[in-house]
């Protein structure tokens, strides 16, 4: 008798039946699927700031993208401004430039072709130009330095692998060095300018995902 009680007392599993949190499983498997092996964007925005960006995302996992990108700093007004003040006696190189290696993670929205995104980034930057120019004073600085950024966004995906992406990149950068050599002499120009600072970009790319 205790043993049919004990029996009767026991849920017993439904066949043929989802659970609520077995249906939520599956519909976000579902939106991760639609998730591509790889992507390529390019953020043309960052002219106005501090240049574009080309940037590419790989899977590593359900949600997970490692995600590299080349920023070409010579082609942002704001990397020019702080170089030459935009003014006739300095220059900025064109080699200028950054490469940066981050983590982006998807978080599937109410439908398919929307996903909210969030991730980092650390970032390396070579920088370097031409001051006085055309004088007795003239030197050529060189910069080199390192920034962490945090990244968070929304996208939306066509149906045909084109994308949109708008977001926020808050960061700090530290320069590792920044010095300035005369070009007459070959001397060291007697400023650091090393510094470090709060920086900020806008993450407004478009781009292509890639199914295979």
């Amino acid at each position: 008798m205790l043993i049919v009680m004990l029996s009767l007392s026991l849920p017993w599993p439904t066949f043929g039946q989802k659970t609520q949190e077995q249906r939520m499983d599956s519909i976000y498997r579902q939106k991760e699927s639609n998730l591509p092996p790889w992507t390529l964007n390019i953020n043309l925005l960052d002219i106005a700031l501090y240049g574009p960006v080309i940037q590419m995302e790989f899977r590593i996992s359900n949600r997970g993208y490692l995600v590299p990108w080349l920023r070409y700093s010579y082609a942002g007004a704001v990397s020019q401004y702080n170089w030459t003040n935009f003014e006739d006696d300095a220059t900025m190189d064109p080699a200028s430039a950054a490469l940066a290696l981050g983590y982006k993670r998807f978080i599937p929205g109410d439908k398919n072709l929307q996903h909210i995104y969030w991730g980092f980034f650390g970032e390396f930057i070579y920088e370097k130009g031409m001051k006085n120019m055309d004088s007795d004073y003239e030197f050529k600085q060189t910069r080199t330095a390192v920034a962490a950024y945090l990244n968070v966004g929304y996208r939306w995906k066509s149906k045909r692998y084109f994308y949109w992406s708008l977001g926020v990149l808050p960061g700090y950068y530290y320069d590792l060095s920044n010095e300035g050599t005369y070009t007459n002499s070959g001397g060291p120009y007697p400023e650091d300018f090393k510094k470090h600072n709060l920086v900020g970009m806008i993450d407004f790319s478009f781009g292509w995902n890639f199914e295979k």
